[in-house]
């Protein structure tokens, strides 16, 4: 007789974020595993459950070939062999939006563009069904903590709404180079969520790695896409989802991506918008993504 010793592996949905403060709203809602920690390629990744669901949680690092490299390296690290294997991918953040979505609005598109609107790709259809059957309140006001503002709390005056379909577009603006983190960095440049469990004032993340290719190839392109930025005329605008979307598809997992708006059209401030709006809301659009990303994970057919 013949024994089948073959271990069924784990499985559990990867949920990304690009800088701090994303990753923070995610692991603020995750309970960790006892022992949480998994490095993959220098990247510190975190096992927990999150709105009922066995999750790895992991931060990209900004931009597109950040978001490409690290999803891919997590698929790789996290196959059969491994004991644990990616069931599905969703990328939860924060994204500029235009139109239908208004700050502190929360998007979950039904395709996405990295080529301003050349190609399109679907995400997955079971998952952005699910989706649209969500009913949840989001977060409405948020408090100050800019140097060029007065410390206060800000309400939008309004409910944030979800809205399911539509388009995403992400751009590169580091002419393909990898942005880096920034040691001591914060919530936005910084290379480690805050509220990570092995959170290190002296982890680097890609910092020494990234820092020569990026003042060599992307340093210019980022300040002249920054100075000449026009927002595509879609519900979400970010510089990750679609390269993260790519990787997932290529590896035939599937993929969702959810984003909250910081910046857009309902600003009560009257801001003159981006990234003046984005150090604003930032977190209240994280905070939105993160509490979609829980219910769908939550009410979500596993």
């Amino acid at each position: 007789m013949v024994v089948d010793t073959a271990v069924t592996p784990e499985q559990r949905t990867l949920i990304l974020t690009a800088f701090p403060a994303e990753a923070d709203a995610i692991l603020a809602r995750t309970t960790l595993d006892e022992n949480p920690v998994v490095v993959v390629q220098g990247r510190h990744c975190y096992l927990g459950t999150l709105g009922g669901t066995k999750v790895v949680v992991a931060m990209t690092g900004i931009g597109m070939k950040n978001a490409a490299d690290t999803t891919k390296d997590v698929l790789t690290q996290f196959s059969c062999d491994s004991g644990v294997a990616v069931k599905a991918v969703v990328f939860a953040g924060v994204a500029g939006g235009h139109g239908r979505t208004h700050v502190g609005d929360v998007a979950v598109p039904a395709r996405w563009t990295a080529d301003h609107g050349t190609t399109w790709h679907a995400v997955d259809p079971e998952m952005l069904d699910a989706a649209n059957q969500l009913r949840l309140k989001l977060e409405s006001s948020c408090r100050v903590r800019g140097p060029l503002l007065r410390r206060r709390m800000i309400n939008l005056d309004r409910e944030p709404r979800v809205h399911v379909g539509g388009d995403g577009s992400s751009g590169d603006r580091n002419n393909g180079a990898a942005f880096p983190a920034i040691p001591l960095g914060g919530t936005v440049f910084g290379p480690q969520p805050l509220a990570a469990p092995d959170f290190s004032r002296s982890f680097t993340g890609n910092f020494f790695l990234a820092i020569g290719p990026f003042l060599a190839h992307g340093i210019v392109s980022n300040i002249r896409g920054l100075a000449t930025a026009t927002t595509p005329p879609v519900d979400a605008v970010d510089q990750e989802t679609a390269a993260a979307q790519r990787v997932a598809d290529g590896h035939d997992v599937p993929f969702l991506g959810i984003r909250g708006m910081s910046d857009g059209p309902g600003d009560p401030l009257n801001l003159p918008g981006y990234p003046f709006t984005f150090f604003v809301y930032k977190r209240l659009a994280a905070h939105n993504a993160a509490i979609v990303t829980h219910e769908f994970l939550r009410t979500w057919a596993r």
